[in-house]
């Protein structure tokens, strides 16, 4: 760039009088004679220009500012004194060079001057690029452009350090001692000034002991961008933030830089109306921010299955609604039978393990086709996107994995789950109708006999509340004593002799009438009333066997059937103790009835409960045999006396071939393990000839004595027996 401070360097009057020669008199021959002419005066006035400029550089620093402030031409030797290159001013405020010696106000009068086209004149201390202290004594000239506008301000400076010589030494001193302050402090300190050519922001200074731990260089500041200094992680968020302070706001935001989280405060200078420059400072919230993390974890995550709990499920159902509003999805509602008897028998610990093992095989499952939530206890929710076909075979695998066998610390048990399902935009539209909905499935599903998937339906509203009104009812009929023990006679096959009694509980309500155990049974496991009901009919059935025995009847063995709930428990065998040294029965003549399914629940700890009975002469019977799952190695190990074959294939063993080959498999394997054989549902004449031929043992059922209450049953048995 060339400047040319002196207005009048060339002659214009001798220049036009050239001219209107040529003007006039300009010939052919005469043209190269004219041409020598004005090159020559333009070379003696370009000299002339040349001279001046090298003399006024000579005597002054220059620079050239727009009227913004903004620096366009700097003397190389001026950048040279500062320590800068030019491209590292260039573009950039005026405001870069200041040293913090001069206020505001000084400043303000200075623009204000030059602003209305005055000439201003004052001393002016400077920082070089490394923080030394330079005075000039300055004057500022405006630049008129051609409609009379202030277009540009140039600057001459004249470096008077040496009659400043004692107030540099007090600034440097003043500027030391702050930069000291400034390094002791915990935070990270910064001043930003942008291009405006190139919109690229350069740090003036950078200082505080977080930079040492940013492992950010201080000195060489203005080499500094904002990728070296904040890292490129999150980059382009940061310029933003940048940009934003540029347009005169106060602006505070958290970013990472590397392993470490900030929480960093911008502030804009302003000069004249416009942004000039951005101070800010940086706080390591590393520890803050890990804190909050871990809150949320708290909040939102199950510490137990690192699962999202109860309120994030809120959280994300709520954005998930928001985002399926045209698709299709389902929210699962998945309950672990029974998970309350396994802490109760086997300590909170296993019963902890459990679970992680439950959440395991659903995570399994569910992959890439839904998310999944421990809701509470042994409540999970999932989430599932898909049609409904997907969900349901979804579903059935999740039923299939769960049931698979549990091995921990020498039990093998088995659990299983129900599942209540509801779909949204079929029969829920929000997020209340979705979780109640499922929830209202589940219980359904566990009062209808549980390991099993149902999906919620209108008509589920009215079951479900028929079974809370029921449950209650069912504590009524246990205070007021409704419940009454019915009994069906156990027939030996070959002889039709009656050798023992099945004790069947039976309700008739004083309002809703008889209420049958496959209604009221479910609903009293679910709620937790089996235990009481269980107790009741132990001590009615040898309470009823010790009344028999002093009428002068021969004592008859009474089987009573137990929930697996009430297997569960810890303190069963001791429970039973109790009944008897309270009612004084013969041990011997007591008969437990456990299902296969119950037993195999937690087997290892089953057969000791069941050891235990046997110790003390109880007799023990699987019932509902071959409707289960129990493999021939536990069979072999449970203490049993009595195997009871399900009625469902004795009633088809003569129309369906394959039920007959079950029932005859069925009667040989308990013989092989020494094991009395008994057909449960005995209702034709064709049956027992069937059963006779095969050496069941023993029968039950309509053909001889459909259940009766004990009074009746004195003349039907007794009578008989007699």
């Amino acid at each position: 760039m060339t400047l040319n401070p002196v207005k009048r360097v060339l002659e214009y009057n001798k220049l036009e009088e050239i001219l209107e020669q040529v003007h006039e008199n300009l010939t052919p021959s005469t043209k190269e004679e004219v041409a020598k002419e004005i090159f020559s005066y333009m070379e003696t006035c370009k000299q002339k220009n040349d001279q001046l400029n090298l003399a006024v550089s000579n005597a002054f620093q220059l620079l050239m500012m727009d009227q913004d402030g903004y620096i366009i031409y700097i003397d190389p030797d001026f950048c040279e004194k500062l320590g800068y290159e030019e491209e590292e001013l260039l573009h950039h405020h005026y405001r870069i060079l200041h040293a913090g010696v001069h206020d505001a106000l000084f400043y303000e009068d200075m623009w204000t001057a030059i602003g209305k086209g005055e000439v201003w004149e004052g001393d002016i201390c400077t920082e070089s690029k490394h923080g030394e202290m330079i005075w000039f004594r300055t004057k500022i000239l405006p630049i008129i452009d051609q409609e009379n506008n202030q277009a540009k301000f140039i600057t001459f400076r004249t470096e008077i350090s040496d009659v400043k010589h004692e107030d540099k030494r007090l600034v440097e001193a003043l500027t030391d001692d702050y930069r000291k302050v400034f390094r002791q402090l915990m935070n990270l300190i910064f001043r930003v000034q942008k291009n405006r050519e190139t919109g690229a922001y350069r740090f003036r200074m950078i200082e505080g002991k977080l930079a040492k731990k940013m492992k950010i260089l201080t000195h060489n500041t203005y080499e500094q961008s904002l990728e070296s200094v904040f890292g490129n992680i999150e980059q382009q968020h940061i310029i933003a933030h940048f940009d934003q302070v540029y347009t005169g706001e106060e602006v505070t935001f958290k970013h990472r830089h590397g392993r470490m989280y900030l929480y960093t405060m911008l502030s804009p200078i302003i000069e004249n109306g416009e942004v000039i420059e951005v101070v800010g400072s940086s706080i390591d919230i590393t520890s803050l921010q890990k804190a909050e993390e871990q809150v949320k974890q708290l909040a939102f995550y199950d510490p137990l299955t690192n699962l999202p709990n109860r309120s994030k499920l809120r959280e994300d159902l709520k954005a998930h609604l928001g985002e399926s509003s045209q698709g299709n999805f389902s929210l699962l509602y998945c309950d672990i039978d029974r998970l309350k008897y396994i802490n109760d028998t086997l300590g909170e610990f296993i019963g902890d393990q459990v679970i992680q093992i439950i959440a395991e095989r659903l995570e399994t499952v569910i992959g890439n086709y839904g998310h999944l939530y421990r809701f509470g206890g042994d409540e999970f929710v999932i989430l599932l996107d898909g049609p409904q076909a997907t969900i349901l075979e979804i579903s059935d695998n999740l039923l299939a994995k769960i049931k698979q066998p549990i091995n921990l610390h020498g039990n093998e048990f088995f659990v299983t789950s129900s599942i209540g399902g509801s779909c949204y935009g079929e029969d829920a539209f929000n997020e209340e109708e979705l979780l109640n909905h499922a929830s209202i499935a589940v219980h359904y599903c566990k009062v209808s006999g549980r390991n099993n998937k149902l999906f919620y339906t209108p008509d589920m509203n009215d079951i479900y509340n028929d079974v809370l009104l029921l449950e209650g009812d069912i504590r009524k009929a246990l205070y007021h004593d409704e419940f009454e023990l019915f009994y069906q006679p156990q027939i030996n096959v070959e002889n039709g002799e009656v050798i023992g009694l099945e004790a069947l509980i039976r309700w008739n309500h004083p309002k809703k009438g008889n209420i049958p155990p496959s209604k009221f049974i479910p609903v009293a496991e679910e709620s937790g009333l089996i235990n009481q009901i269980g107790k009741w009919v132990i001590n009615e059935a040898c309470m009823q066997h010790v009344e028999w025995v002093n009428q002068g009847h021969d004592p008859i063995r009474i089987a009573v059937n137990i929930s697996a709930i009430e297997l569960q428990q810890f303190d069963f065998a001791d429970q039973v103790t109790r009944i008897i040294e309270e009612t004084k029965m013969d041990p011997t003549y007591l008969e437990i009835e456990i299902t296969e399914n119950s037993v195999m629940q937690n087997t290892e700890d089953c057969i000791r409960t069941m050891n235990t009975l046997r110790d003390m002469g109880v007799s023990l019977s699987i019932d509902d045999f071959g409707t289960g799952y129990s493999s021939f190695g536990y069979l072999r190990k449970f203490p049993i006396n009595y195997l009871k074959i399900d009625q469902s294939f004795i009633r088809n063993a003569l129309s369906e071939p394959s039920d007959a080959e079950i029932v005859k498999a069925m009667i040989q394997l308990g013989h092989t393990f020494g094991l009395k054989v008994v057909a449960e549902g005995v209702e034709e004449q064709n049956i027992l000839a069937l059963l006779r031929e095969q050496k069941c043992d023993y029968y039950q059922g309509y053909f001889f004595s459909k259940p009766v209450p004990a009074c009746d049953l004195e003349s039907v048995v007794y009578g008989k027996m007699s």
